[in-house]
């Protein structure tokens, strides 16, 4: 499919904000390890989140969806299943059920796609097999699986924390079904800190009990997990995107859904808004954002990696430079969004370029619409759309179906907002 867009066009308007990919995620996993009944009300549904519901049906849970309300009734410890379970792209489904698999008594067999593969996955593998369980992996051109038996037994663990924090959150919803107490050493950088904060959050609302001190998270074993109840909240990540279209495009918008849940990692956009030249102001759970004048920007993304793109676009847009440092991580995603897209903005004229973990903009306000791949990578694809409402001329997008991946209703929530735009 492909998205096409005219601009520059004016959005103003309200719109509700999908719930949070990451929340649902979690909620979604700790039910699976919950026996009795888990209700979850405001999960996201989309391409992701289903591989994860699907994975846990696999597993030997049931659950019901029903609209943004799902119900799970789980099990003491995964089911096995001869049978491979594809985890498609979501990263999150299979770093998560790798490490949950470790604790069930015979093998499962997790499958994904070819892009799904070339993202990093041997550190949890080798942390699973150190705690006395089995994982292996195979890849080939076709895609790879990754074969994974328990019990998982125990003990001490060393785990790098500079490459994805959800090898240590998949290892925390694991550790409580090992056979004893589980010891986890983050070596070097936790980056993406507040996932990890959000995965003990979640767990502790199942009963879970977790000491931490000085970068080491010790789990007492074996813990059983209680059922319990979430209500989900909404994603700053997506969220992002339509305060970027307000700064590009915008005259002030409002977006429901944005509680105050203070563990939501990129509500920290809220933070740089001010200095970016936004006017935010919160009323319970509606965020209203306008805008002033766009100015260049100074920001650690290390925590935020999600938020990158958004911010490239405010950037590429704004008056003066803009850094945005701790980057790095961003080759591992669902394309290398160090190149992906600074390749597609240089194509309207933005003066973006990366050197070593930094991101350097020279703000460019006279940019022009472009035909744009989105690399089959949701926030490309969004932060594209985004940059065209702000451009001159016709722009077009293809694979703009890739935000199926974290919000769906993108492009219908920008018309909302009174965006002219055609999806073919």
């Amino acid at each position: 499919m492909r998205a096409r867009i005219k601009g520059p066009q004016v959005l103003h308007g309200k719109v509700k904000a999908p719930g949070s990919k990451a929340y649902t995620h979690r909620a979604l996993f700790a039910s699976l390890l919950s026996e009795g009944k888990s209700v979850i009300d405001g999960a996201l549904g989309c391409d992701d989140t289903q591989r994860t519901v699907e994975g846990m049906q696999r597993l030997g849970a049931k659950v019901i969806v029903k609209k943004t309300r799902t119900i799970s009734y789980g099990v003491r410890r995964p089911t096995t299943t001869n049978r491979p379970f594809d985890c498609g792209e979501s990263g999150a489904t299979l770093r998560f059920l790798t490490a949950i698999a470790s604790t069930s008594l015979g093998t499962v067999r997790l499958t994904g796609s070819p892009r799904l593969a070339n993202r990093p996955l041997d550190p949890l593998v080798k942390a699973i097999n150190t705690l006395g369980a089995s994982a292996r992996t195979f890849s080939d051109k076709h895609g790879f699986e990754v074969l994974v038996r328990g019990p998982l037994r125990g003990g001490e663990v060393k785990v790098r924390g500079d490459i994805s924090s959800q090898f240590i959150s998949g290892l925390l919803f694991a550790a409580p079904l090992a056979t004893r107490d589980v010891t986890i050493n983050v070596e070097s950088t936790l980056e993406s800190r507040p996932y990890v904060n959000m995965s003990i959050d979640v767990l502790r609302k199942h009963g879970i009990s977790i000491e931490e001190s000085e970068g080491t998270f010790r789990i007492p074993a074996p813990q059983k997990f209680a059922s319990a109840s979430h209500q989900v909240p909404g994603d700053f990540s997506s969220a992002a995107f339509l305060i970027a279209t307000t700064g590009v495009a915008g005259d002030e918008i409002t977006i429901s859904g944005l509680g105050s849940y203070e563990l939501e990692p990129d509500s920290a956009i809220l933070k740089i808004a001010p200095e970016i030249g936004f006017e935010a102001q919160q009323n319970g759970d509606s965020l209203t954002i306008g805008k002033r004048e766009l100015h260049g920007f100074d920001f650690d993304a290390s925590n935020n990696p999600d938020l990158v793109p958004a911010l490239e676009i405010l950037g590429c847009f704004a008056d003066g430079a803009t850094k945005i440092r701790g980057v790095k991580r961003l080759v591992y995603k669902e394309s290398n969004r160090l190149q992906t897209l600074p390749t597609e903005l240089v194509k309207m004229g933005a003066k973006i370029h990366v050197e070593d973990d930094v991101i350097k903009i020279e703000g460019n306000r006279e940019l022009v619409g472009s035909a744009f791949d989105s690399h089959s990578d949701h926030r490309v694809a969004m932060a594209c759309a985004a940059a065209s409402l702000g451009a001159e001329g016709e722009s077009i997008i293809q694979n703009s179906e890739a935000v199926s991946k974290s919000y769906p209703e993108f492009f219908q929530d920008l018309t909302k907002l009174g965006a002219q735009l055609s999806v073919e």
